[in-house]
């Protein structure tokens, strides 16, 4: 009794101060002076010591009356909104001992030891470590406009693109053949199914068989980028005289190499932007690539001063099952991002076991 009595009484008070909802829960008050003294700094309204009395108590575990109000101003505006009667605080209340009650039976039964428990809370720890030591101190700001200028006139090709076209290609060496092949393709000119399994059976360019003919975006001759894969002239101008995405060139396409059916697959407009155009993604590039930077250069160290063993021989033995028609990934350039381990394989949990779940909002 004297305990439920200690329970309503902290929710009444917390019921009476408008911060505990209406605050984003960053920003504490501030510290107002009377006479001589400092009254003590509020956070969501309360002092230290009223923050940090018992509210509920689950076994070894207690929940504060500080937590119960970082609980409710960690949620958006509008959620923060309900929370405003004693009767939606008590709900509250009750879903964070439910939550606490479930946490501590999983624990009881050995969840806590699953691998992708324990995968999971590293993969929190390292997302709050990297956040604080490294996403909050490495400011948007600190990337200047010369810095964004600098990497704007070294890289000028990236914001000034002419227009390109993607194709797909069947290179045929037999001439007969690929006239019989090209009259299979012109029957369902737009079935891309039927042309990537006669790419697969016929096309003898080895760079790229394994894509089913792709050859990427390019330019036209005459506009030819350092990047541009390597077509031949006569391949790239067939396909930009197709008018339609999915259309395929009506005749044999000659080269040195022999003959291509060509098919469009793609098309970019050409692109013209200007240093003020192009500062925002670059601002933003520079600064995740200043993050990424800094990770690497701590995981450097740390692997330098770690005693790490790695027996990269043993790779060879483990084989994994893949469908026969599976596609290859193609190595591309991804964005920079903040590093996460990658995802281990999950073990099978016993059916009359269930792990906790956060409490519901």
């Amino acid at each position: 009794m004297h305990r439920r009595l200690l329970i309503l009484l902290a929710l009444s008070a917390l019921g009476s101060i408008a911060l505990a909802c209406g605050d984003d829960g960053d920003t504490p008050a501030t510290t107002t002076q009377t006479g001589t003294s400092a009254e003590p700094t509020l956070r969501h309204g309360l002092t230290e010591a009223q923050a940090a009395e018992t509210l509920a108590k689950i076994g070894d575990r207690t929940i504060t009356v500080g937590e119960f109000a970082d609980e409710i101003a960690s949620k958006g505006p509008f959620l923060r909104a309900r929370y405003n009667s004693p009767e939606r605080r008590r709900e509250l209340i009750d879903q964070m001992v439910r939550f606490e009650l479930l946490a501590q039976e999983a624990d009881r039964e050995g969840f806590d030891d699953l691998p992708d428990v324990q995968r999971t809370r590293k993969q929190i720890l390292i997302r709050r470590f990297l956040k604080q030591q490294y996403e909050d101190r490495i400011q948007l700001s600190d990337v200047s406009d010369e810095d964004v200028r600098r990497y704007y006139e070294a890289h000028r090709g990236e914001f000034n693109k002419p227009e390109q076209v993607r194709a797909s290609h069947i290179l045929i060496r037999n001439r007969a053949t690929a006239e019989r092949v090209l009259r299979q393709v012109l029957e369902d000119p737009t079935n891309v199914r039927a042309f990537r399994e006669l790419a697969e059976r016929h096309n003898e360019d080895p760079e790229t068989r394994d894509r089913f003919g792709d050859l990427r975006f390019f330019s036209r001759p005459e506009e030819r980028q350092p990047e541009d894969p390597a077509v031949p002239d006569e391949v790239a101008r067939a396909a930009f005289s197709i008018t339609t995405i999915g259309g395929v060139h009506g005749e044999l396409v000659q080269t040195e190499r022999g003959f291509h059916i060509v098919k469009l697959t793609g098309r970019r407009a050409a692109l013209s932007r200007s240093l003020e155009e192009a500062t925002r993604p670059i601002r933003h590039r520079l600064w995740r690539e200043r993050r990424e930077q800094a990770v690497e250069e701590l995981v450097t160290r740390l692997r330098g001063e770690a005693d790490v063993e790695e027996n990269l021989d043993l790779l060879s033995q483990v084989h994994i099952d893949a469908p026969a028609d599976a596609t290859p990934m193609q190595p591309s350039t991804p964005e920079p991002s903040t590093p996460t381990p990658p995802t281990a394989p999950r073990r099978p949990r016993p059916p009359t076991k269930q792990a906790p779940t956060a409490p519901p909002q």
